[in-house]
C-alpha cells in the first residue's frame, strides 16, 4: 500500500504544542487500538491503529480522526485518511496537525494490501535546533605509535640549511641588538625523544641537544655554540641521533662562512 502525507495548516508551523514539533509513529494491529473523535461526516469509531508522538519527555498518544470508507477500522481503501489531532495550548478546539492519505496514484488496478499487526508508518521531522539541544565531541589525546615512527625514521633526519652559508633565512631577526645575533639551524625528522651528539670532523664532541617528547615540536634547533658556550668553526661536522629503539642515524653538515 502506498501512503501520502502532508502538514495540515490549521496552526502556525512554528506553534509549538503537545505532539508538535515531533517524530509520529502510526502503529497497526489486527485489533482495535483506539477510538477516533468525531468530526462532520466522519462519527467516533474503534480502529486497529494508533497515532504516537516521538517527544522529549517520552511517547506520547494523539488523538486521530478516521474516513473509513469500507468499515474495516484502518486505512485501506482508496479515499480514505488519517488525521492526526493536536491542541494549542489551553484549547480543547482538535487541530488536525497530519494528513495520510492511500495513495492510489499509478497503482492501477493492483489490489491494496492493507497493513496489519507490526506494520508502521513513521514521519520524520527535520526539527530546528533548541536550546535544549546539546552536541559532544570526543577527543582522542596524540600518541606515539612506535612501530610507525621505526617506518618513518628510515626517511632519515636532515639538517637545515645544509651547507649553512653565513645565515639561516630562520634566524631571529636582529632589532635593537649589537653584534651578529643568535645563529640557527635545525635537526628535522628526527625521533619524538631522541638525543643528538654532534662532532668534528676528527671525533671531539661539540654539542648534546636533547628532545624531551613534545611531538608538537617537529624539529630541535641550535645556536651553532658548543658546549662551552663558544661559536664553533667554519668546517664538516659529523652528528648522530640516538633515538633508542626506534633507531640511529649518522649524518653530517657544514658551516661555511
Amino acid at each position: 500500500m502506498k501512503i501520502k502525507y502532508r502538514y495540515s495548516p490549521s496552526l502556525p508551523i512554528t506553534f509549538r504544542r503537545v505532539g508538535f514539533p515531533a517524530d509520529i509513529e502510526i502503529q497497526f494491529s489486527n485489533q482495535v487500538l483506539d477510538t477516533t473523535i468525531t468530526a462532520v461526516g466522519a462519527p467516533s469509531k474503534p480502529i486497529k491503529f494508533k497515532a504516537i508522538a516521538k517527544t522529549d519527555s517520552g511517547d506520547v498518544q494523539l488523538k486521530m480522526r478516521f474516513r473509513d470508507v469500507n468499515n474495516d477500522s484502518t486505512l485501506s481503501f482508496a479515499g480514505e485518511y488519517i488525521e492526526v489531532i493536536t491542541y494549542a495550548r489551553g484549547s480543547s478546539t482538535p487541530k488536525p496537525t497530519w494528513r495520510i492519505d492511500v495513495d492510489t496514484t499509478g497503482i492501477g488496478s493492483t489490489p491494496i494490501i492493507p497493513p496489519t499487526l507490526g506494520d508502521k508508518i513513521y514521519i520524520k521531522l527535520n526539527v530546528p535546533f533548541s536550546s535544549k539541544d546539546k552536541f559532544t565531541f570526543k577527543t582522542k589525546s596524540h600518541r606515539v605509535d612506535s612501530e610507525l615512527a621505526k617506518q618513518q625514521f628510515k626517511n632519515e633526519p636532515y639538517v637545515v640549511p645544509n651547507p649553512y652559508v653565513g645565515a639561516s633565512s630562520f634566524e631571529p631577526q636582529r632589532f635593537a641588538v649589537s653584534g651578529r645575533g643568535e645563529r640557527k639551524m635545525e635537526f628535522r625528522n628526527r625521533q619524538n625523544k631522541c638525543t643528538i651528539r654532534i662532532y668534528t670532523i676528527n671525533g671531539e664532541l661539540v654539542k648534546e641537544l636533547h628532545h624531551n617528547g613534545d611531538i608538537t615540536k617537529g624539529y630541535i634547533a641550535w645556536d651553532l655554540r658548543s658546549k662551552d658556550n663558544l661559536e664553533i668553526a667554519p668546517g664538516l661536522y659529523i652528528y648522530h641521533v640516538d633515538g633508542g629503539d626506534v633507531g640511529n642515524f649518522i649524518g653530517k653538515f657544514a658551516v661555511i662562512k
